[in-house]
């Protein structure tokens, strides 16, 4: 083959690959937009992120022009036209940088791997997986995040108050997509080339794949939530604008009216019987600026007029026009409307006499009112009343008078006064208002207010709309978002919760991989020498354990928040995403639980606390978890205690049987479809032992597998594992819990005739030795008395979630931001006794004055508030920090995040 075609196959093959490269970059690119967040230019997960450094961690730097490009058109809406491709790239130099960050980043983050790691690129070993998860992670998409947030605010396409929240989210995003993305395209790559098994590909692409799910889920859920939030604000309080703006039209229209019937029926109509009634009138308005009679008269009749302007207004020049901003004698004409009265008149003196025939725009008014014999109003004018604020109309209202006289009753008004007046004492003043004429063909702009940079994306997708009909003109009220009003209204849920889940899936991430590195690792040692799977075995438990511990934290970090979601207003198709999300979490803390469990069992770690049952109640209680699922596949689901007394009580440790109960139960119901399934309960025959009976008509197992069946993760090989979800080890963790308890546990089971699982716990009785509780939720707080509870607190979500609770408990709240305003609304409380506090909830950590030195305050002062209880709301959990909240006055404390029966317990201990 002669150089010339080597060089030609050699340059096809590189052009391949860049195309390639470029594709599946652009791609994968237009698909993440959709994922963008709320402020619409940064995404939670970015996965270009993740497939550009594994493109160039296996082709090398020379992939960078289609990263480059691949990044470009990534964050391109649309193709030259009729501009050169050298005034199309100039026109968006924001992407230029952005695909200079985000190209270069995957060159940075291959170049430290490859520094100072193996360029086998064996990322299952934990040393290289720490290197991997540190420098091609948050190292390198920290240098792609920061330049591609500062370019958006520097070429003034998002503000400054988004600045940090689109870095922080542009940086998890591209930390994520490498994450999950690098290591699966690192992984397809060497099963390419014959060095990895398809399995291990398998199980790390399907586990990947599903905690990313996953982390979209919950990112989805809140960001719509959001949305919705602000649509529904701005929705309500454009409403609330819209009607305030109606309603002062209409009182305006009224006004007209009143003056025109006053017109139509006074005889000898005089200046001084005009300027009474008006004077009236315009007491309750405040935009009305100008009353006038303005009757129409032939040229004929000029004389006569303006004899009576001079006789009432001795200033007045006659009927008048305005040339020049001058008042001047009218020329003659056929017919005149001209101000005959006015009031006030010292704002008015260069009205009087006006012929309003010589302005175009009250003359169309006039021939519109009279056409139709009903109210009309001019198009926008500005206001010769007023120099300031002078943007108004007039309202114009054809009358014939008892003497046959025909003319306009006349209102003068000031738009600015009456927008003013709609949204005086509310909390929409940061919102834009526009109103627009919508029937004139170019939809004229009447006015505006705080509608400065509202084209921007962000705020595209919030606004309300409200036409009214004055006249025969329709004016579109419209209310759109600004970036004060997001600032006022957007929570931190979707971020924190994004934080919380991509933390999440980071630490899922590795926990897979070194886990799949270390079954790879004690398969290499299984092979070679087969004497010490027993301690390898030891060593995964105990990592598993400690690494179920460590992903238990942020875990519940995410539950905590979809509880706090579920407290607030979400209609029927948020509640089912969220119940979805709940779910999830759950079902994965009950995995790593189960994990731990294994842990604790191998290494002879796990407690047993027994203490006085009630196993009568305690099955009943078991049982009821499942009715709901039992009905929902119609299957009948019964309970039978013999010969127990129902206030037996029997020594045991109460949560691990709750926890055996609960395992087999639902073991029976995820493997029944038609029928029933039973809890039988009773003694042994020779007194000595509580006999437990689960029994199914499900689908059964065959004799083969019953044998393994009790073994830990194993997957039978029958229909009845593989068409469920499970992790193997609930009946692996109840033999052991049955034996460790004294007892043993048996199963007999036929294919598609049921099974029936038996087992046995010592049968110890005792007496009852610990005092029930009570339910101290069964009568509400607020109902032999109206409390009053003053809420610290400066966390505007804690006040909601709060507030909500007590308006459920019939108790009055009132809410303080910081411990000043604590002083503040108790002083102002001392002068009404019938209104005074009978409990704070302090939260410890505010600003101003923090929740301690407000207390100290407190318990210093000479009235009666000396000795209110204090509650301390404290995210601290060390014992020195609560003895020291108690010491300074604090009656009690309630830990966060707040478990609502902790809280109402006690508020009634102190309340009570």
């Amino acid at each position: 083959m002669s150089a010339g075609n080597v060089f030609v196959r050699n340059f096809i093959r590189e052009l391949a690959l860049l195309i390639f490269v470029f594709l599946l970059y652009f791609l994968a690119g237009k698909l993440s937009l959709n994922l963008s967040s709320i402020d619409g230019y940064s995404t939670p997960v970015w996965p270009p992120a993740g497939l550009a450094l594994g493109f160039v961690l296996i082709f090398g730097n020379r992939v960078w022009p289609a990263l480059f490009l691949g990044a470009y058109f990534t964050n391109t809406t649309h193709l030259p036209t009729s501009e050169t491709w050298i005034q199309f790239l100039i026109s968006n130099p924001q992407n230029i940088t952005i695909s200079l960050g985000n190209s270069t980043s995957a060159i940075l983050g291959s170049y430290l791997l490859k520094r100072f790691s193996s360029p086998t690129l064996n990322i299952f070993q934990a040393n290289e997986i720490l290197i991997f998860f540190i420098l091609a992670g948050p190292v390198s998409a920290f240098m792609s995040s920061v330049i591609g947030s500062l370019s958006l605010f520097y070429f003034k396409i998002i503000y400054f108050e988004f600045l940090f929240q689109t870095w922080i989210t542009w940086w998890m995003g591209d930390s994520i997509g490498i994450i999950i993305f690098t290591p699966l395209l690192i992984l397809i790559w060497k099963w390419y080339k014959g060095e990895e098994k398809f399995l291990r590909l398998i199980i790390f692409a399907s586990a990947t794949m599903s905690t990313f799910v996953f982390t979209l889920s919950i990112f989805f859920l809140t960001r719509n939530w959001e949305k919705e939030f602000i649509k529904y604000r701005i929705k309500s309080d454009g409403q609330i604008i819209s009607s305030g703006i109606e309603h002062g039209f209409l009182e305006n229209l009224r006004v007209v009216k009143a003056l025109g019937s006053f017109i139509s029926l006074t005889e000898n109509l005089n200046r001084k019987k005009f300027d009474q009634f008006s004077k009236g009138i315009m007491e309750d308005s405040g935009s009305v600026t100008a009353l006038s009679w303005n009757p129409l008269i032939r040229n004929s009749s000029r004389p006569h007029a303006e004899k009576n302007l001079k006789k009432d207004y001795s200033d007045s020049i006659g009927i008048s026009i305005r040339k020049d901003q001058k008042l001047i004698r009218s020329p003659e004409n056929e017919d005149y409307v001209y101000i005959r009265f006015i009031y006030p008149y010292s704002d008015n003196k260069q009205a009087i006499g006006f012929n309003i025939l010589s302005d175009p725009t009250r003359k169309d008014a006039l021939f519109s009112a009279t056409e139709r014999q009903d109210i009309e109003i001019t198009s926008k004018i500005n206001l010769v009343q007023s120099l300031k604020n002078n943007l108004g109309f007039l309202v114009f209202s054809p009358i014939n008078r008892w003497d046959g006289e025909f003319g306009f009753a006349t209102a003068v008004i000031r738009l600015t006064t009456i927008i003013e007046n709609s949204i005086i004492g509310n909390d929409q003043n940061p919102l834009c208002i526009k109103i627009e004429e919508v029937n004139d063909p170019y939809n004229i702009e009447i006015f505006s207010k705080n509608c400065s940079n509202i084209d921007e994306k962000i705020f595209s997708d919030y606004f309300y709309e409200h036409p009214i009909l004055i006249g025969s003109h329709v004016l579109n009220i419209k209310t759109i978002a600004t970036k004060d009003y997001f600032q006022m209204n957007l929570t931190n849920a979707s971020r924190f919760l994004l934080i919380i889940s991509s933390l999440l899936t980071g630490l899922l991430g590795i926990l897979l991989l070194i886990i799949m590195g270390k079954e790879k690792s004690i398969q290499d040692i299984v092979e070679k020498r087969t004497f010490e799977l027993e301690k390898a075995n030891r060593v995964k438990s105990e990592f598993l354990a400690n690494m179920s511990h460590e992903i238990r934290t942020p875990m519940n970090g995410v539950l905590g928040m979809l509880t706090l979601l579920e407290q607030t207003n979400i209609d029927a198709e948020q509640k089912d995403y969220l119940d979805n999300a709940e779910k999830s979490v759950l079902s994965l803390l009950t995995i790593i639980n189960d994990i731990l469990d294994v842990s604790k069992l191998e290494n002879k770690k796990l407690e047993f606390i027994s203490k006085p049952t009630n196993i009568n109640k305690l099955c009943k209680d078991v049982t009821q978890l499942f009715f709901a699922d039992a009905k929902k596949k119609n299957l009948d689901l019964q309970i039978n205690i013999i010969g127990l007394d129902p206030n037996l009580y029997v020594l045991v440790d109460e949560n691990r049987l709750r926890q055996i109960l609960i395992n087999l139960i639902a073991n029976a119901l995820k493997f029944t479809f038609v029928g029933s399934i039973s809890l039988d309960v009773n003694l042994s025959n020779d007194k000595r032992y509580i006999v437990f009976t689960v029994k199914d008509t499900g689908i059964g197992i065959s004799e083969e597998n019953i044998a393994r069946l009790f073994d830990r993760f194993v997957q039978l090989e029958d229909s009845r594992t593989k068409k469920f979800e499970g992790s193997g080890l609930g009946l692996y963790i109840s033999k052991q819990l049955v034996h460790l308890m004294g007892g043993d546990i048996e199963v007999q089971s036929k294919v598609n005739v049921g099974s029936t699982f038996q087992f046995t716990i010592p049968f110890q009785e005792t007496e009852q030795r610990e005092l029930p509780l009570g339910n101290l939720n069964t009568t509400k707080i607020g109902t032999n008395k109206n409390y009053h509870i003053l809420i610290a607190e400066d966390n505007l979500l804690n006040q909601k979630f709060i507030t909500k609770i007590f308006q459920k408990e019939n108790i009055k709240v009132s809410v303080a931001s910081n411990g000043l305003e604590v002083i503040q609304f108790l002083d102002d409380s001392l002068g009404h006794l019938e209104d005074r506090f009978d409990m704070i909830l302090m939260d410890i950590q505010m600003p101003v004055l923090d929740g301690m030195e407000a207390t100290k305050m407190i318990r210093k002062r000479n009235d009666s508030y000396r000795d209110i209880p204090i509650i301390a709301i404290t995210a601290n959990s060390m014992e020195s920090q609560l003895n020291e909240y108690l010491e300074n006055g604090m009656n009690g404390y309630v830990k966060k995040p707040i478990i609502l029966s902790e809280l109402l317990s006690m508020i009634y201990q102190n309340l009570t």
